[in-house]
């Protein structure tokens, strides 16, 4: 199956999470909006000064100048959270601190730096227009302004503006959660003496570290061997805790590929079997109790490459996170591409790089199996190389998508 198709398949699937929780802001970093959030006051909800100095009229300033200092009277101080409730009168200037409330009747600030204090006053050196070194209320933002979207992922800035807005608390949607099964004989769990024939079980860790880094709650389940029997009983038990399941090996055609049947005895609905991309060709993605199940390739970056993409946007549409979604570019390649013609589509490995220029380079590392781990270390990019495409020059034009 062509990629776009499966995607666009697994994504009519996909069941979009509706349940809401609503959590203080603290827990909240990463999740979706479970509503749209508008301003339910104005940021700032005063006019105030942006720098420390005075707050004085503009027309009692007209004619200052470098010769012709005027002087005005102080007539008090003010710090942040403070107000000053009398109206500023004619030749009056209020010390004033950053971020305090401007005073009735003053409607401009001159910098401290730009004065000359004296004992009884302080000395102004040049005109100041009406609104000069002022900040209106809601100038940031204003009361009943849309601030987040829907399903927008809460980010770091996200959160600090619903702070400034007095929300201690937010709706957001309950968090996906997927898990990961890696199965195989072969598979050796991490801090034991690795027996002859035997592999450490990287697949687990790295998935589930991908899918945290994407925002989603990862549960990663003790990997199992190739019996059928046991992986059934497994996933009947995982299945109703997660929002989508991803599995690693056994998707293939071998004796101890045992995902095709699994999945029967489960009773799932097949979607896609195989792809006609490389890496990631052999595939098993199905439909269990409303759940996806999504069976990768156990050569790891082939399982990587998988999980972005197909399992992204899925997960974007599970989420309603539309950060997830993979959005191709455009990028040079730095250095050439010595893979020779292929029937296939691929998808290979590569560190995106901006160099103050038009285009970004994609630069290639060395090492591009599937099997290959190592090389994939300070990559965040795959390169789409069409079907049909030679070795590719320096230089040569390709669509990359971002990790």
């Amino acid at each position: 199956m062509e990629l776009e198709a499966a995607q666009a398949l697994l994504v009519s699937r996909a069941q979009p999470i509706t349940g809401r929780v609503t959590l203080p802001l603290s827990e909240a970093l990463g999740l979706a909006a479970g509503e749209a959030l508008y301003a339910p006051v104005d940021n700032p909800p005063f006019d105030r000064s942006p720098l420390d100095g005075f707050a004085l009229r503009s027309e009692d300033a007209k004619t200052a100048g470098p010769d012709h200092p005027l002087k005005f009277r102080v007539a008090a101080s003010l710090s942040a959270g403070e107000v000053y409730a009398r109206p500023l009168g004619q030749g009056e200037a209020l010390r004033i601190m950053t971020g305090a409330a401007m005073p009735p009747g003053a409607d401009c600030m001159i910098p401290k730096e730009a004065v000359r204090e004296v004992e009884d006053g302080v000395l102004i050196f040049q005109p100041l227009k009406r609104h000069e070194n002022y900040i209106f209320q809601g100038e940031d933002i204003k009361q009943g302004q849309l601030l987040i979207a829907q399903g927008e992922r809460l980010g770091f800035a996200q959160l600090g503006i619903l702070a400034a807005m007095g929300l201690e608390r937010v709706s957001v949607l309950r968090p996906c959660r997927a898990g990961v099964l890696c199965t195989g004989d072969e598979l050796s769990p991490p801090g034991k003496p690795l027996e002859p024939g035997k592999i450490y079980d990287s697949n687990g860790v790295m998935l589930a570290a991908r899918l945290e880094e994407l925002g989603i709650g990862a549960r990663r389940f003790p990997s199992m061997g190739d019996d059928a029997a046991a992986a059934c009983e497994k996933i009947r038990a995982y299945i109703e805790e997660i929002d989508l399941l991803i599995t690693t090996g056994a998707v293939s055609v071998g004796d101890k590929d045992i995902m095709p049947q699994v999945l029967h005895s489960l009773g799932a609905e097949i979607l896609v079997r195989r792809m006609n991309h490389k890496p990631g060709s052999a595939i098993l993605c199905g439909v269990y109790r409303d759940k996806l199940i999504l069976g990768l390739s156990g050569n790891p970056f082939a399982a990587l490459t998988t999980l972005e993409l197909l399992g992204r946007p899925v997960l974007a549409r599970l989420t309603g996170r539309r950060d997830l979604e993979c959005r191709p570019r455009e990028a040079a390649l730095f250095n050439p591409f010595p893979g020779g013609r292929s029937a296939q589509r691929r998808f290979i490995r590569a560190r995106l790089e901006e160099r103050d220029r038009d285009l970004p380079w994609a630069v290639l590392p060395q090492g591009h199996a599937s099997g290959q781990l190592f090389s994939l270390l300070n990559c965040n990019c795959l390169i789409d190389i069409p079907e049909g495409r030679a070795s590719l020059p320096a230089g040569s034009l390709v669509q990359v998508l971002a990790f």
